[in-house]
């Protein structure tokens, strides 16, 4: 006997107010109780369905809709979207966006009162929450203390309360390290044992390998594979590349060093026991030595919160060391003589965008003759040419992300650090970014590079700063890196063995 229907899409398309995107044909049923994963290339319009599922469309988001959209018995166009949150929860990709408190217990009972749930009911259901999602440790504390784990866990556990049925997660494992995507997954199986339906818009697909029972895949706002599991784990590593979806198997994946070719005129970096603490005492680390020459990608890996950011911003310039001191040619450098020769790729590229479209972006402080045209050949790199005019704030995750890689391009600086280069970004894209950063080594740059995108690292980096727990920080230069440890490292956060 089939399960009942729990959302049903007959026909159905969408198209946003701008006329640009949307999703077009949709013929989709989810039933009770099932996994499902949205995939494909940015843009395909995976972000736009959950919209419809959660009932965001058309409310929040405007534009015309046609055919036949139904959620919980309710139907898009009859019904606002404070009706469904009675029935469907939402997960964003930054869990920040969707609280509204400070505090752990005050926010996982939030959405319960916001229903209107009565008193006793509510207890009950945060008694049983607390214990399903093993968050007893996190309890007492507030939100901003919290790691990128810890907050989608507390993001999950709010709309747990509040008893919903259905959840709709949009890239949740985008901001996450291993653990905490590990983390998610024990979270999402907890929620699968209890017969909750689950649709997951997601580029990462390895996490979710024993728990997906369909894996639907979109492409230009259309479906064009809706695979089964067993279909789905018996396609080969290069069935993957070939649709350029991100890998369900880290295994097969192979990890090596880049070749980069001769440089003529090399610089080195050095740094020397750089030690960093808050004031209040507390060390984040000490003692770190790093020494490197053009043509180096040095990955910064390790747990969530144990210092890489701050790393990055003192090898830049944005702070200061609170002990050691950093060279370049042999000659001691101050902060404000990083900082002139430093580009920085922000984890949240909203931050560092200033004008108001894309081709103004690319175009900001160039003096060149030929500076619009150099923009729109590194814009086309990027498949975001079509966007030129677009305002930066209205692109997807992935396509920001894409732009920082241009505007990263577009300049001359010698030292380029990046802050998770690949959050939102597809198996292509992210493909692109990985050759880029090798074309810029090889033109005599210097990259420091954060990541937990084992997919993305196995390839890429010539030596690692490994953040371990507690203080240290492990330099592993070129000469004694080895990629094939890099999985076990940041399974492990930071650890060499099992």
């Amino acid at each position: 006997m089939e399960k009942e229907k729990v959302m049903e899409f007959q026909d159905f398309s969408f198209l946003y107010q701008d006329g640009k995107d949307g999703v077009f044909d949709i013929n989709l049923t989810i039933r009770k109780g099932e996994f499902v994963v949205l995939t494909g290339q940015s843009g395909c319009g995976k972000t736009t369905l959950t919209r419809c599922m959660n009932g965001l469309i058309p409310d929040f988001y405007e534009g015309t809709f046609q055919g036949k959209s139904v959620v919980c018995g309710m139907e898009m166009g009859k019904h606002e979207t404070g009706d469904y949150a009675g029935y469907v929860g939402s997960v964003f990709q930054d869990p920040r966006s969707q609280f509204f408190t400070l505090g752990v217990r005050t926010e996982i009972s939030f959405p319960s009162e916001n229903l209107g749930m009565a008193r006793e009911t509510m207890q009950q259901r945060y008694i049983e929450t607390v214990e399903k999602m093993q968050i007893e440790d996190i309890l007492q504390r507030g939100i901003l203390s919290l790691s990128s784990g810890e907050k989608q866990k507390v993001a999950v556990a709010s709309v747990y309360t509040a008893g919903v049925s259905v959840y709709v997660l949009d890239e949740p494992s985008a901001n996450l390290d291993w653990q905490g995507t590990m983390q998610l997954a024990k979270v999402l199986s907890v929620l699968k044992e209890k017969g909750c339906t689950i649709i997951v818009s997601e580029h990462r697909l390895h996490y979710l390998k024993d728990l997906a029972d369909r894996i639907v895949m979109l492409e230009k706002g259309r479906i064009t594979a809706d695979l089964s599991k067993e279909r789905i784990n018996n396609c080969s590593s290069e069935w993957f590349r070939e649709h350029k979806i991100r890998q369900i198997d880290l295994s097969g994946i192979k990890s090596e060093v880049p070749k980069i070719g001769e440089i003529a005129e090399k610089q080195t970096f050095t740094a020397e026991n750089l030690s960093f603490w808050y004031q209040r005492g507390e060390v984040l680390w000490k003692n770190v030595n790093v020494s490197c020459e053009s043509g180096a990608i040095i990955g910064l890996v390790g747990k969530n919160g144990s210092g890489k950011s701050t790393m990055l911003q003192v090898l830049m310039g944005l702070k200061k060391a609170k002990d050691g001191k950093i060279y370049i040619n042999g000659k001691k450098i101050s902060k404000r003589q990083l900082r002139e020769q430093s580009f920085y790729m922000m984890q949240d590229a909203d931050y560092q965008f200033l004008t108001n479209s894309v081709m103004d972006e690319m175009l900001a402080g160039q003096k060149q003759a030929d500076a619009e045209q150099r923009a729109t050949k590194i814009l086309a790199h990027y498949g975001l040419e079509a966007y030129a005019d677009t305002h930066p704030s209205v692109l997807s995750g992935g396509q920001k992300q894409r732009l920082s890689m241009a505007l990263l391009e577009m300049s001359d600086k010698q030292l380029l650090f990046f802050d998770e280069p690949t959050s939102g970004l597809d198996a292509a894209n992210m493909e692109i970014v990985r050759k880029s950063m090798i074309r810029l080594a090889e033109k005599g740059r210097i990259l420091f590079v954060i990541t937990h995108d084992y997919e993305f690292a196995a390839s890429l980096f010539t030596a690692l700063l490994v953040f371990k727990e507690g203080e240290t920080v492990n330099w592993i230069s070129p000469e004694e890196y080895q990629p094939e440890q890099l999985m076990i490292i940041m399974k492990n956060g930071g650890k060499k063995n099992e």
